[in-house]
């Protein structure tokens, strides 16, 4: 077996077979979108007698942490418009072939893939996960919720009035690509710079097409779908990118206005909104559907994970105006089991870390101060907001050591634990695009 770097001539025909084989592509043009894929970030492939059967693929991105708004009324080095974003890899595809399964190929790449990651002056890792547990083994841990509705277009209670959108193609990958980098975003909403990546998206699915509205030739809102069936649906809402909240009305009164003929829309609720208050009757429609082609329904699940590559980089992100919360960190990473030399091997290791206006880890160890024992998979959980570290506490293994008898900070782990649900009291995080 031997790891290379992929090389377009040599493994392209090898990586495409992957694609076909698990099911991921299934025409000429989803071959063509691979290609644009792997044009773009970093791929790795595991080879077998020559022939590519494994591959990681790793782009460069953000990710954001907090609200900068919030954040400047304490933190006054916080200028208008500076967001507190963190440098992220995103890991945008692991695939293995059919020979090739059950060798650890996967996560050994995963590993280098987020080793270089780290190197290169990534603070966090995200990817999305075809089931739990698997990449709990490289120190990921589960994001937040997101929530899919399935709905009549006609059914969506929207009064706002919409223009005659411009009509977009694949061949518009540019002008969506800016659309969802220039996008409204909250806490945990991501970009991912490399256009190319836009442009092997919208080729990778047939039938798709998007609407938006453009100000001074860019495009600020726009919404691109995918047709299960062109006729009636469903539609498939895979992109949605607004500026602000009348942006997003208008797309949703764009939506709603498909209604005449369109009998289903599935989309991922917008961070901004509770898209239920939206639907009219939606508990009955789904009754009445039931069964059907067109079926309404409302699906929750966690499809990412996330996980630190630099503690101090995460933890300085923090800016919080109560007291100080100061506290030892033991922390316990997994990754370094599949990475086999390297300066970065994880972050498992000794720290000291301060919560407050300005936040900070430092590696060390304070007597005086308790410890939480956890694992980078429930850490990164804690710090992004996605489980209090009450709820870690009873699912994850997250565990206090007090100080030694005598010191008078704290006399049981329940105030640290307490204080942390307050210090890391965030809104669940949102990508707003998928990796």
């Amino acid at each position: 077996m031997e790891i290379r770097p992929f090389e377009a001539e040599r493994d392209l025909k090898a990586i495409q077979r992957i694609w076909w084989e698990i099911g991921w592509i299934d025409s000429d043009v989803g071959e063509a979108a691979v290609a644009d894929m792997l044009a773009t970030g970093c791929c790795l492939t595991a080879a077998l007698d020559g022939q590519a059967e494994c591959m990681a693929h790793r782009s460069l991105g953000a990710m954001r942490y907090q609200n900068s708004a919030r954040n400047r009324s304490f933190v006054p080095n916080l200028a208008p418009g500076v967001h507190e974003d963190l440098s992220m890899c995103a890991v945008t595809a692991v695939m293995t072939s059919r020979i090739a399964r059950k060798l650890g190929l996967a996560l050994r790449l995963t590993a280098r893939q987020l080793a270089a990651g780290a190197e290169g002056g990534a603070a966090l890792a995200v990817l999305g996960v075809f089931d739990q547990g698997f990449y709990d083994r490289l120190g990921f841990g589960t994001g937040s919720y997101e929530h899919t509705f399935r709905f009549d277009p006609a059914t969506l209670q929207v009064d706002a009035s919409f223009r005659p959108p411009k009509r977009l193609t694949k061949d518009d990958w540019q002008a969506v690509h800016g659309a969802m980098m220039n996008r409204r975003r909250g806490h945990g909403g991501c970009l991912l710079p490399e256009a190319g990546l836009m442009k092997a998206e919208l080729g990778f699915r047939p039938n798709g097409f998007g609407f938006g509205y453009e100000r001074d030739g860019a495009l600020t809102h726009c919404v691109w779908l995918v047709a299960e069936e062109m006729e009636h649906g469903p539609y498939l809402v895979q992109m949605l990118a607004y500026q602000d909240g009348p942006q997003l009305l208008e797309l949703l009164a764009l939506l709603k206005s498909l209604g005449d003929q369109v009998s289903l829309i599935e989309m991922r609720e917008p961070p901004d909104i509770q898209m239920q208050t939206l639907l009219r009757e939606p508990f009955r429609n789904r009754r009445k559907t039931r069964n059907s082609d067109y079926a309404a329904y409302h699906r929750t699940a966690a499809w990412w994970q996330l996980r630190m590559l630099d503690v101090e980089a995460c933890v300085a992100a923090r800016h919080w105006p109560g007291e100080k919360v100061q506290f030892n960190l033991k922390l316990t990473d997994p990754v370094a089991e599949f990475l086999s030399d390297g300066p970065w091997r994880g972050c498992a290791g000794d720290y000291w870390i301060s919560v407050g206006p300005t936040s900070y880890a430092e590696s060390g160890h304070r007597d005086d101060l308790p410890t939480l024992q956890a694992s980078v998979n429930a850490f990164s959980r804690l710090w992004f907001g996605v489980v209090p570290a009450t709820g870690l506490a009873v699912t994850d293994g997250l565990d206090v050591e007090t100080p030694a008898q005598g010191s008078d900070f704290m006399a049981s782990p329940a105030p640290l634990l307490d204080r942390l649900d307050e210090a890391l009291c965030l809104p669940p995080p949102r990508t707003g695009w998928d990796f």
